[in-house]
């Protein structure tokens, strides 16, 4: 209807030079007479796409025929208004794009970040401020391995060969998940999860990286407590069979590459169930702790001490040597200062009745040892030399080292 509704609607423009007369005004004739209005031209205005967004017109007082002057006049302020009418929604889509980014980015527990392609910092959310203590400001235009502690840097890195490596097999991995320690502004580490993608170009060039980082502290704290409790006795700390099996076999591994014996010790405490008798299980606890502290003060840090059950224990002493004597010499030594820590004295202090009590006992122990090579060995195998061994010391007056070496062929006593 009229100008500006047909031009809207047919995409052209629409010149009417008398609107008393012209029919598309026919319904408003004396509306436009009233105000006045003799002619009306009218000009779609439309974007790029060749939409209509709308109309630009103008308005004679008296019938008037445009010349070409005016068309031109008319068409040029319609392209302005094109461009000014496309300028407001796409800044409108802008702030909506930008507002909808935020509500995305900001309003998450997981940290939103933007890299460059020399993988320094063009955004970071301010999650990271809750997570690590940094303000955005104190991040952004910094290289990412400033947030890691070496061992972290190291393990980036890693993580970049891997997917390189990939890439040049083939397989384009434009993302990779990994957990990596960070860096706290107090100091402090805290682990995270970093999903990190790739963003390229149209040519499929590297331009830039973006991802998510989220706190993990608690699931790994949940991972340890999981893996303390299947691998790790609860009172002493010390391993638990299966562990210890897990050790020995690969004690054993490692043997059969450098062809070194193991020993493996089996311990009986002796004198222990008096203790516990007279006192109860708190006080005997007390004193198994005390045992484990000492039995790992006693060897290597390689080596493994662990709680077999009740008051048995095992030591596992891996790649003494390759000559069988010179390797059950050493695991005496071993053995032999076991047996001395064993039998020193023990003082065990705590609460009775909410008073402090203090209780010394004295309690050796009688020791096992199979000295063995991992050719044809199990880690029954030699768990059962050395349960057979410490019946021996045990026979013979307990506070005793007995000795059950194990060759590939066959075991046999050896003193």
């Amino acid at each position: 209807m009229g100008s500006c509704g047909t031009a809207a609607f047919t995409g052209e423009r629409v010149i009417v030079t008398d609107i008393a007369s012209h029919p598309f005004w026919a319904p408003y004739r004396d509306l436009a007479a009233q105000a006045g209005l003799g002619a009306c031209w009218s000009q779609p205005i439309k974007d790029a796409a060749g939409s209509v967004l709308g109309t630009f017109a103008i308005y004679h007082r008296v019938p008037a025929t445009p010349a070409a002057d005016d068309i031109h006049f008319i068409e040029q302020f319609a392209g302005l208004a094109s461009i000014a009418i496309e300028r407001s929604k796409a800044a409108e889509i802008i702030h909506a794009s930008v507002a909808h980014y935020r509500l995305l980015t900001e309003g998450v527990t997981d940290v939103v970040w933007k890299l460059d392609a020399n993988f320094c910092f063009t955004y970071m959310s301010p999650a990271d401020e809750h997570m690590r203590g940094f303000h955005a400001s104190e991040v952004i235009g910094h290289h990412v391995f400033e947030l890691f502690p070496p061992q972290g840097v190291a393990s980036v890195k890693q993580q970049l060969r891997r997917r390189n490596v990939a890439e040049q097999s083939g397989a384009q991995q434009d993302s990779i998940t990994f957990e990596v320690q960070q860096l706290c502004k107090d100091g402090s580490l805290v682990w995270t999860e970093i999903i990190s993608n790739r963003e390229r170009d149209a040519g499929g060039n590297i331009v830039g990286h973006h991802g998510i980082t989220r706190n993990i502290s608690e699931r790994k704290r949940a991972q340890e407590e999981v893996h303390q409790l299947a691998f790790y006795d609860t009172l002493t700390q010390l391993a638990n069979r299966a562990l210890l099996t897990d050790r020995m076999h690969q004690a054993l591994a490692a043997g059969k590459r450098s062809g070194c014996y193991s020993a493996l010790m089996f311990l009986d405490l002796d004198n222990f169930k008096p203790l516990n008798d007279q006192h109860g299980h708190r006080v005997g606890d007390l004193l198994l702790v005390e045992v484990a502290k000492r039995l790992t003060a006693c060897v290597r840090q390689a080596d493994t001490v662990a709680r077999f059950g009740g008051d048995e224990f095992v030591v596992m002493l891996g790649e003494l040597d390759v000559e069988e004597a010179r390797a059950t010499a050493l695991a005496e030594v071993v053995a032999e200062k076991i047996r001395v820590a064993l039998s020193s004295p023990y003082v065990l202090t705590f609460s009775d009745e909410g008073a402090s009590a203090v209780v010394e006992h004295r309690c050796s122990t009688s020791i096992g040892v199979a000295v063995f090579t991992s050719d044809g060995t199990t880690p029954d195998e030699a768990l059962k030399w050395a349960d057979r061994a410490m019946y021996r010391a045990k026979e013979a007056g307990r506070n005793a080292v007995r000795f059950y070496v194990a060759a590939p062929s066959k075991a046999a006593p050896a003193h």
